[in-house]
């Protein structure tokens, strides 16, 4: 719902709530079994609120817990007390800035760096989750050789003598890597390769961004992946690129478009966004502007955009008579003047795996100023560096035996890349394969010796992700299992062993010191770096040339698919990406941020192409395709996604993968009931075959797909419709009964609405005045506008609440357990629609609805305005859950063991771990207040506003969310609830919540808000 009074926007979650009757929103969904026939055990406790197990579960005996105390207490930890040590993200390349949070020798939780350059405090939901992976009981304890166990002093006399054998022959060696930002393990490399000749290392990034490089060594002679600032940028153009979900580096992306969003800055400062793209991503839910258009369209929208552009500036730009571009051209007439305008302030990105599409977007950039400014190649990023040519002459070397040794460093080749089989065939013909994986993944299964790498958190590293900003590894704990760190392994095979430590801290003196000059001693040098997490040292990398126009093609027409046939575009979730992660169960039931679907991939349609197929939400659909005279096929169930192209499936990358067979065992450590997964054992299908290598680039997209139904149908098991807070708008006097949810107001009207009145209109209440205001007064504010959907929070909230993953099945069932909802939502009834996010949370009432109705006293508020529950108090009524309007109440139907010891480490000891038959929801991280409170007095200091950061806040990239004291006028939290754009949800009911959201900001003029709506 709008702020404006006039505004006719209505949400919706999903399809069936669009589409439903007045009055057909149900709020308690989830079925009750029938009283006739037999009466089940299962209905039975569900029909009685699971009262009776409840009190049996507190019969059962308490387990005994021993404390053994230090005999030597390290100096630097008090136990019981938390440290921290600043560190690197290793989830992905991106090189974060992280913050380890320990207790008593052990990593409980990961908090984004706020002092560093690149990631500035915010962490993504899998760095987050990342913190699980060191206590996987899966991950191999030790080195193997043909699949059994061995010593690592076996292994390094077995390879060192392979190696020396093939180098005494003349044999080729290859490292096969992905992108590889640390200085230190480059070197090491390179020191180990030049032992052979004609050794060499291979690169590639799955997903692939290798055409972003290509382009660049065409038009500016420097192969190199620019550096994107967009917190420079006031105008913005996204081609196929989700730069705030999984491209390149979306925290460091998010961060910087959220600088450039500030509507109640003094200036205010506001960009303006427009996306072209075919599937919904997170990037385009923000835009300001999206358009659909299938992947093969994007060169020539390209080129249509820079034809205009060109015009604009008075350049050449030679293009034959192009066709109708595929959006209207009207709204490439605005962009181009809106680009224009901001010129050396506006940036267009693309993530197309296509050449002349990159090269078109590098004119785009050029012709507007934009390099040096919104574009960084003197100081490029080094997040990818793959080169799909060269993997493809390494495959082709491989299928003429010319390669003797194989080593294999954070890739999965045969899960990853397309002709998995074939890939299996050549390394099982290399006479020599090593790879370093943590896991037994679908390619280590086949190395002759596997060399397991520490755990990022277990080891010295480094991180080069943007050229000058080198980032430190250091380990928060002694490694958990006999693995050893890469450095030391290429160390030992070359003759010269050497610890991490002394790898690192020997490179760095040698190259990185003498590259800044603010430090006069190499000592002081390095312990700031190791204080700080990071140093901030001269680029070294070369200067592109002047621009080369002639490498630029102009594509005249657009590839079109028949009538009959898709585009499939392969896409990575922003939780899952390329599948590295495909074993972490938090990850696995993690809502994807636009379809809220967990445990699962699937077929992606719009709702207009899934009728014209005959093809409904669930049915398993076959997917085929001819490839040089054999038919592929991929069976998924398919779902229906509002804003996609008509034209296009989508199926997402990273599942499928044998790290989650696992998860097809019945109750281990992080599951309960039935398998969560797929027909095969796995969760989710692998999409990877259908990639394809074309013109020396792994693409993922590719036309004339077919699609038939094949009569199965599969639950998806989505969180988006399992609670509903307001009811279809319907028009007439039945409006007037509509719950506004969200809000939003239109940026170019900003500044003529007024606040709200201080103090507002007294009310006749009903509830006593007994909460006391002196002290603190917890509250939260979530800006909406900023908020991306990213879910980091989601996940920062279940590993600092010790949250359980339940499965699919139980998730189909209603029962996920996530303290934070981030609901999406919808607005528009043709096929463009508007996104909006809300992190729902509890709300921490005035007014509690759920502590009237609780016979026991469970839930009760505190001095401080927090409802706070009390869990050996429940007993599992759910009184509280069918009276929260907000429905953010959590049963735990379930007692989840924790048999698994190694598991158990990633348990926050500050938080109690829940039984079975008790209600449990957000507590605003309670433990952090408690302990900031406590410092504070340790310190005799007041206690300072931002002290406090519920992990939710802490772990934001966007910096959407603000915690604080509403009894101090003068914190944030204070200020920003008399902001015009705050407002509370359903605070009609005079429940008088806590938590308050600032509305949604369009930058749009009304008259195209009218068009767009």
């Amino acid at each position: 719902m709008p702020i404006t009074e006039d505004n006719p926007k209505r949400y919706w979650k999903s399809l069936e709530e669009r589409n439903a009757s007045p009055g057909a929103a149900d709020e308690f969904a989830e079925p009750i079994e029938g009283v006739t026939g037999e009466f089940s055990r299962r209905g039975f406790l569900r029909a009685t609120g699971f009262t009776a197990a409840a009190t049996l579960a507190g019969c059962s005996r308490i387990p005994v817990q021993k404390a053994i105390p230090y005999l030597v207490k390290p100096e630097e930890i008090t136990p019981g007390r938390s440290y921290f040590y600043a560190s690197t993200c290793g989830a992905c390349s991106a090189g974060c800035g992280v913050l380890a949070k320990c207790r008593d020798g052990r990593p409980v939780k990961l908090e984004g760096n706020p002092g560093h350059p690149l990631s500035r405090g915010g962490l993504c939901a899998v760095g987050q989750a990342s913190l699980l992976g060191l206590y996987d009981s899966q991950r191999l304890t030790g080195p193997l050789a043909d699949g059994k166990k061995t010593s690592w002093e076996e292994v390094d006399r077995a390879v060192t003598a392979r190696l020396d054998e093939i180098r005494r022959r003349g044999g080729e060696v290859r490292i096969l890597t992905g992108a590889i930002t640390s200085p230190t393990l480059r070197a090491a490399i390179q020191e180990f390769l030049a032992r052979f000749p004609g050794a060499r290392r291979v690169t590639y990034d799955a997903p692939s961004s290798s055409a972003i490089l290509d382009a660049h060594e065409r038009t500016h002679g420097i192969r190199a992946l620019p550096r994107y600032r967009f917190d420079r940028a006031g105008v913005m153009a996204g081609f196929d690129a989700d730069f705030l979900g999984a491209w390149l580096s979306p925290v460091e992306h998010a961060a910087g478009w959220r600088a450039g969003r500030q509507p109640e800055a003094d200036p205010p400062r506001f960009s303006y966004h427009v996306q072209f793209e075919s599937l919904l991503t997170l990037t385009g839910a923000k835009a300001d502007r999206r358009y659909r258009i299938a992947p093969q369209e994007i060169p020539f929208a390209l080129t249509h955009l820079a034809a205009r552009v060109a015009k604009l500036a008075g350049a050449v730009f030679d293009v034959p008579a192009l066709e109708d571009p595929p959006v209207p051209a009207a709204a490439l007439d605005d962009l181009a003047g809106r680009l224009w305008q901001a010129r050396g302030r506006s940036l267009v990105v693309c993530g197309a795996q296509d050449r002349d599409a990159q090269a078109l977007c590098n004119l785009l950039n050029h012709l507007l100023g934009n390099y040096g400014s919104t574009l960084d190649l003197d100081q490029p990023s080094l997040v990818r560096e793959g080169d799909d040519a060269e993997l493809e002459k390494l495959w082709r070397e491989s299928r003429e035996r010319k390669v003797a040794a194989l080593l294999l460093l954070g890739v999965n080749p045969v899960y990853e890349l397309p002709g998995g089989a074939e890939l299996a065939r050549l390394l099982e013909a290399t006479p020599l394969v090593v790879s370093f994986a943590e896991r037994l993944d679908e390619t280590a299964k086949l190395a002759h010796y596997v060399c397991p790498d520490h755990h990022f958190l277990e080891s010295w590293g480094d991180a080069e992700a943007a050229d000058g900003i080198v980032s430190l590894f250091q380990p928060a704990i002694h490694p958990v299992a006999q693995t050893r760190s890469v450095l030391e392994t290429l160390a030992a095979w070359s003759g010269v062993p050497k610890s991490a430590y002394d790898i690192v801290r020997t490179h760095w003196e040698a190259t990185i010191f003498h590259r800044q000059q603010r430090e006069p001693s190499f000592p002081q040098f390095w312990d700031r770096a190791v204080e700080q997490g990071f140093a901030e040292v001269e680029p070294q990398r070369g200067h592109p040339k002047p621009f080369t126009a002639a490498a630029v093609h102009p594509v005249t027409r657009a590839a079109r698919s028949s009538a009959e046939t898709f585009t499939l575009l392969l896409y990575p979730k922003p939780q899952m990406l390329g599948g590295r992660h495909a074993g972490n169960p938090w990850l696995h039931e993690l809502p994807d941020p636009i379809t809220k679907v967990t445990w699962d991939n699937y077929a992606s349609l719009s709702p207009a192409a899934a009728a014209r197929v005959g093809v409904g939400e669930g049915d398993v659909v076959r997917l085929t395709v001819e490839d040089g005279g054999r038919t592929q096929s991929l069976e998924l169930p398919a779902f229906l996604q509002p804003g996609q192209h008509d034209g296009v499936v989508g199926v997402a990358l990273g599942y499928g993968s044998e790290l989650s067979r696992r998860f097809a065992q019945v109750g281990p450590q992080w599951l309960w009931g039935r398998p969560s997964v797929g027909p095969q054992g796995l969760v989710g299908v692998n999409a990877a075959p259908f990639l394809t290598f074309s013109d020396g680039l792994l693409a993922g997209a590719r036309t004339g797909v077919k699609l038939v139904r094949t009569g199965e149908k599969r639950a998806l098991a989505s969180t988006q419709t399992h609670n509903t807070l307001s009811a279809p708008e319907v028009p007439g006097p039945a409006a007037a009964e509509t719950r506004p949810i969200i809000h939003e107001i239109l940026f170019p009207i900003l500044g003529q609405t007024r606040p709200p009145a201080p103090g507002g209109e007294e009310q006749q209440d009903l509830w006593p005045p007994d909460h006391p205001e002196s002290g603190h007064r917890w509250g939260m504010a979530i800006d909406l506008d900023a908020c991306t959907g990213c879910s980091a929070c989601v996940v920062a909230c279940q590993a600092e609440n010790n949250i359980p993953v339940v499965g699919k099945d139980e998730v189909l069932r209603r029962r996920e357990m996530h303290w934070i909802r981030l609901d999406r939502y919808y607005s528009g009834e043709r096929g463009e629609v508007d996104v909006a996010f809300q992190p729902m949370l509890c709300q921490q009432c005035d007014n509690a609805p759920c502590e009237t109705v609780c016979p026991v006293l469970a839930t009760v508020h505190s001095a401080e305005g927090l409802n706070e529950q009390i869990y050996n108090r429940c007993v599992g009524t759910r009184y509280c859950a069918n009276n929260c309007p907000y429905k953010v109440r959590r049963f735990n139907w379930f007692d989840y063991p924790h048999n698994d010891r190694l598991a158990n480490l990633a348990l926050n000891p500050d938080v109690a771990v829940r039984s079975r038959g008790v209600m449990e929801k957000c507590t605003f991280c309670v433990q952090r207040i408690q302990e900031a409170k406590i410092e504070a007095k340790l310190r005799g200091e007041p206690l300072a506003d931002g002290a406090i950061q519920p992990a939710c806040q802490q772990s934001c990239p966007a910096q959407a969310i603000v915690f604080g004291d509403l009894n101090d006028s003068q914190s944030r939290v204070a200020r920003l609830r008399r902001s015009r754009r705050h407002y509370r949800v359903l605070e009609e009911l005079n429940f008088k919540p806590a938590v308050g959201y600032l509305a949604v900001v369009r930058n749009r003029a009304p008259a195209e808000e009218d068009h767009h709506g």
